[in-house]
């Protein structure tokens, strides 16, 4: 976590606040998957590959097809030394020749991969991605709801594959959440997922087109300790966090609308927040920030928290619960930005 540098940008305004940590390993198996022969600028890896194949390739009717690189998309970031998604181009099996692909996983928290989220007015989704003998299991999740996993596992690799599909939605916002677990069945080579695209019973909904409070906004209302300071490698979707590991100390915002997200930056020194709706007596959640065994910023701008609310105005508000899982390192709460959708 980047506190002593932007501590000091703070205080001085000059300094740009460059990420330091713990060089940390991934936990995983990183040996790339078979057969790429094209590697994109910016990335080492080589990505999974296919045969257009696999549960369905037909577009629902009445639906809208995105691709994997539309704004809607909210991928977690790594930072100047890590990435957490590859981007994949050209690769001749996907739709539109390209692929967002990780085999990124850390064991040792409560969150085990990097995450990925696509917010949605309509009342369907459908994820299509790859299957093949080096991918894992995923964990996947609407509007914050109770987790449910995926497994892509398949002896031959296939491509353009609907891998999850969830219908029977209210037509208004929501959130699909996709999460890479540290499990695969034995005879799978890796944890890897693949985003190709989504299949939308509705429309897609970039973030322009919600409303959000980060860093540096006068909206959010601060109680207790916290420290906070942008960073410079683009890592934050706001431009800078907050933090705090004081008992109780909150961070509440006033929005208008009917799905909330908060988007954090999960590590190994991440205890627990406690999360409030319209002055709740109890919390509504608690969500462990626990990310792996090391210090080294790297699952930022990741989704902690979602939830449907009745339409309207409605005020979130987020605790530091003073208290750590037993392999975390700190009780910190890092929060980023918050963003509602109507």
């Amino acid at each position: 976590m980047r506190r002593i540098e932007c501590i000091v940008l703070a205080v001085l305004m000059l300094i740009a606040c460059v990420g330091c940590g713990d060089s940390g390993t991934q936990a995983a198996s990183t040996t790339p998957p078979p057969a790429s022969t094209t590697t994109p600028p910016a990335s080492t890896t080589t990505p999974p590959t296919g045969t257009p194949g696999g549960t369905s390739t037909v577009k629902p009717a009445a639906s809208t097809r995105i691709n994997d690189t539309d704004q809607a998309i909210i991928y977690s970031r790594g930072n100047s030394s890590t990435q957490d998604w590859n981007y994949f181009h050209p690769a001749q099996e996907n739709l539109q020749q390209d692929e967002h692909s990780s085999n990124y996983v850390r064991g040792g928290g409560a969150i085990t991969g990097v995450g990925a989220i696509i917010n949605f007015n309509g009342t369907g989704i459908t994820w299509l991605g790859k299957k093949g003998p080096q991918y894992g299991i995923a964990s996947y999740s609407i509007d914050g709801g109770a987790p449910k996993s995926v497994d892509n596992y398949n002896s031959k690799e296939v491509a353009q594959t609907a891998l999850v599909t969830v219908s029977g939605l209210s037509a208004d916002s929501h959130v699909l959440s996709i999460t890479l677990l540290d499990q695969k069945q034995a005879s799978a080579t890796g944890y890897w997922q693949t985003i190709d695209g989504f299949d939308i019973e509705g429309a897609p909904l970039a973030p322009a087109q919600g409303t959000s409070a980060g860093y540096n906004s006068a909206e959010l209302r601060f109680t207790g300790k916290w420290d906070g300071g942008w960073v410079s490698d683009g890592s934050d979707l706001s431009g800078g966090h907050y933090w705090s590991k004081e008992a109780n100390a909150s961070v509440s915002w006033t929005f208008v609308g009917s799905l909330i997200e908060i988007f954090g930056r999960p590590d190994y020194e991440n205890g627990y927040m406690d999360v409030y709706i319209d002055g709740s007596p109890k919390p509504v959640a608690s969500v462990n920030g626990h990310w792996g065994s090391a210090d080294d910023d790297t699952l930022n701008s990741y989704m902690l928290f979602a939830r449907k609310l009745p339409a309207g105005q409605h005020t979130i508000k987020v605790v530091v619960a003073g208290k750590h899982d037993s392999s975390a390192r700190d009780n910190y709460v890092q929060i980023d930005q918050f963003v509602a959708y109507q």
